[in-house]
C-alpha cells in the first residue's frame, strides 16, 4: 500500500501472496524496490523485486538460492545494496554470517562486490548511501576469533 505525503488516498499493488519487506523509493519515484517471498513456495525465501508506483509491473530483480533482503538503490540511481543470507534463513535475523552485494541497478545478476561479515538483523536495513552515490554505510558484528563465511549462490 502506498499513501500520498499528504494523507491522500492510498494505492495498493499486487505483489503476490508471499511475505513482503523493506519497501523503497526509487531515485526518481517510479519504482518501488522491495524483498518478496512471492516468487518461491520455500519459506522464508524472500527475493529482491520492484513494482511501479502505480502498482503495476512487478518484477523480480534477479534470481537466488540465497534469502536476499532490503535492496537500496543509490541517490543517482545507478547502482544498489543488499544483505545476502544464508539459504533457509527465515526472516532477517541477527547473528550469522551474510554478505552485503554491490550491483549495478543494470545488471543485478552479476555483483560488483560482496562483503561476507557476521552480522544480519541491523547490517543493511535502511538506505545508507551518502549524497553523491559514492559510498555506502552498513553494520557488521565482528566477534573475537571468528572467520566470516559468505552464503553461496
Amino acid at each position: 500500500m502506498t499513501i500520498a505525503s499528504d494523507g491522500g488516498a492510498t494505492a495498493s499493488a499486487d505483489v503476490g501472496s508471499g511475505h513482503c519487506d523493506g519497501p523503497e523509493y526509487s531515485p526518481d519515484g517510479k519504482w518501488l524496490y522491495l524483498n518478496t517471498e512471492s516468487f518461491s513456495t520455500a519459506k522464508g525465501h524472500a527475493q529482491l523485486a520492484r513494482v511501479q508506483a502505480d502498482g503495476s509491473g512487478f518484477e523480480r530483480l534477479l534470481e537466488s538460492n540465497t534469502v536476499d533482503w532490503f535492496p537500496h538503490l543509490s541517490p543517482d540511481g545507478s547502482y544498489a545494496s543488499y544483505i545476502r543470507f544464508p539459504s533457509g534463513t527465515e526472516g532477517h535475523p541477527a547473528d550469522l554470517p551474510v554478505a552485503v552485494v554491490l550491483v549495478s541497478t543494470d545488471d543485478w545478476a552479476t555483483p560488483l562486490h560482496v562483503w561476507p561479515l557476521f552480522g544480519g538483523q541491523g547490517t543493511l536495513n535502511v538506505s545508507s548511501w551518502s549524497p553523491d552515490s559514492g559510498r555506502f554505510a552498513f553494520a557488521a558484528y565482528p566477534l573475537p576469533d571468528a572467520e566470516p563465511d559468505s552464503p553461496k549462490d
